[in-house]
């Protein structure tokens, strides 16, 4: 966004200055696209600003995590802020996606394009490396002795490389610290005023400094490629040097008409044959023939170079906007991270939530197929942070948004399971069933037959669990002890199962009836399970037991 708004900005200065020269449109072009190239960087160094209005929703990504699986519910909130997600004996695996989410989809587009753009740049270059070094050195002759004339009147001081190639219509400009002018084979059967025409533009180039500008250019152009603020940057970047060096070329004496004469006759001789695309400046290009040769015929331009002090001017301007841009944009941040379970697999489906209390703002986002999410666009502020998914516990955390990118990875844990038994008993019964008496064993059921487990597909993905089922039953007694004292109440027990499904580690929570308790914890220890499956692997799983010991008769079904 920075880097758009600011060459925008440029665009528009272009606009505003038509009636001032193509070198001072340039400079404008060239410190716009430096500005924004070095806007990342900016945004690290200058201070950001605290913006006091809400922020939209339109700041927000909300990523989706899509494919051939179905998206996973959002995880039902706790009642108490504590409470621990539960894992349901009713729940079915945690879908996973196999897909891709939008935001990597595009990241990978974006990939492909910038790594192919940036291919075709280094092959032009690589060519024109290739070019020079095939081509014939002028060192004498008519062409030498223009170029440093010229190069003299210029004012250059760095060594011009003069070259010709045997390609008939190549003519180009390339290279800073040694700039190389390549001629065409046929350049020797040009005449002398066509020569310094030629010769004169092409220094023009050098004196300038046109080739790295736009090489700069191209580069940014080919990291965002998919901007077309971009591409029209550096379209009008080229335009307007051609227009400076024909306005430089002008300014040594040639007549307009002369020039727009010699120009039209070299682009029909030079684009006889087609030839590859090099990044370099092409005095003849045929997609600004027309617009160049108006502009040499018009004598009220200004055709008059850029100085010095309107350099500065224009740079520290440029600067300080994108200076600007880059301060407020870091008002707003990003949050980044990435979801992954007990064993370090990436879990898809997760739901992140923030919130942030002083706006009253929400935001959510689903992790991708990677285990990833993004927040975009977050105002500074203080943020709660909520990691919720399905049969695992919920994350709270906070995080502090003060003008730099947050990047925090989070680890979820296996959830709690939980059960509830209701022991309904008569007090005032002092007597066991048939007359005898009452045994303090808990009653168990027959143990279901422990089922076939299903084919486990080993995948990347994680977050995948199987949660655990009760293949065996006991039901806590009422102490014979307490039997005709009313004596009821509530006992709470925390437990393991193990990876092979029996009960283990039981332990009391608070401070119950002790008769009761021993009632409950010699029941639950009778308990046993299937087991519980992370990602095809047998793990453990706590469990929480609530056996609440009443009298209250059970609704009446209706």
């Amino acid at each position: 966004m920075r880097m758009s708004l600011i060459v925008l900005g440029a665009l528009a200065m272009t606009v505003l200055l038509r009636r001032r020269s193509a070198a001072i449109r340039h400079w404008v072009l060239a410190a716009g696209v430096a500005s924004a190239a070095a806007s990342p960087v900016l945004a690290t160094i200058v201070p950001a600003w605290s913006l006091p209005f809400g922020t939209p929703a339109a700041f927000v990504a909300y990523e989706e995590a899509s494919g051939a699986g179905a998206s996973a519910p959002p995880a039902r909130r706790p009642a108490a802020a504590d409470t621990a997600a539960t894992l349901s004996r009713s729940q079915s695996p945690l879908p996973v996606t196999n897909g891709r989410s939008i935001g990597e989809t595009l990241q990978v587009i974006w990939a492909a394009g910038a790594a192919a753009s940036l291919a075709i740049l280094l092959i032009g270059v690589l060519r024109l490396t290739w070019l020079a070094a095939h081509a014939r050195r002028v060192t004498h002759g008519r062409w030498a002795d223009l170029a440093r004339e010229i190069s003299q009147a210029y004012g250059l001081r760095r060594q011009v490389a003069l070259l010709q190639s045997s390609h008939p219509s190549l003519l180009v400009t390339w290279g800073f610290a040694r700039p190389k002018v390549i001629l065409p084979a046929a350049a020797d059967e040009w005449s002398d005023e066509r020569a310094r025409v030629v010769m004169s533009h092409e220094l023009a180039h050098i004196r300038r400094g046109d080739w790295i500008v736009q090489l700069l250019a191209e580069l940014l152009r080919a990291v965002y490629w998919f901007n077309p603020l971009m591409w029209v940057a550096c379209r009008r970047l080229g335009l307007e040097s051609e227009h400076a060096c024909d306005d430089e070329v002008m300014n040594q004496g040639v007549e307009g008409t002369d020039y727009a004469t010699h120009l039209v006759e070299l682009a029909r001789a030079l684009n006889e044959r087609r030839h590859s695309w090099f990044p370099a400046p092409a005095m003849a290009r045929p997609s600004s023939l027309e617009r160049r040769v108006r502009a040499m015929l018009n004598n009220r331009l200004d055709r008059g170079p850029i100085t010095g002090a309107t350099r500065a001017a224009i740079f520290v301007l440029l600067f300080a906007a994108a200076g600007a841009v880059a301060a407020a944009q870091s008002g707003f941040v990003s949050f980044t991270g990435r979801v992954s379970d007990e064993q370090r697999r990436n879990v898809p489906g997760v739901t992140v939530a923030l919130a942030n209390e002083a706006r009253q703002a929400k935001y959510e986002v689903k992790t991708g197929a990677d285990g990833r999410f993004e927040f975009v666009g977050l105002p500074s502020g203080d943020y709660a942070v909520e990691i919720r998914g399905i049969g695992f516990q919920l994350i709270k955390d906070a995080i502090t948004a003060a003008g730099k990118n947050v990047q925090r990875d989070f680890e979820l844990k296996l959830g709690t399971l939980q059960e509830t038994i209701i022991v309904r008993i008569n007090p005032n019964d002092t007597t066991s069933a048939a007359g005898q008496e009452p045994r303090d064993v808990p009653t168990v059921s027959a143990e279901i037959p422990m089922p076939p487990r299903k084919e486990c597909v080993a995948s990347a993905d994680g977050g995948r669990i199987v949660p655990p089922k009760k293949i065996r039953d006991a039901r806590p007694y009422y102490p014979t002890a307490l039997r005709g004292t009313n004596t009821l109440g509530t006992v709470q027990l925390e437990a393991h199962i193990g990876v092979d499904g029996y009960v283990a580690d039981v332990r009391l929570l608070g401070d119950p009836q002790p008769d009761l308790a021993q009632s409950a914890a010699a029941a639950v220890r009778e308990w046993r399970y299937t087991e519980t499956l992370l990602n095809c692997t047998p793990v453990e799983v706590m469990m929480t037991v609530t056996v609440n010991f009443t009298n209250t008769p059970p609704a009446p079904r209706r």
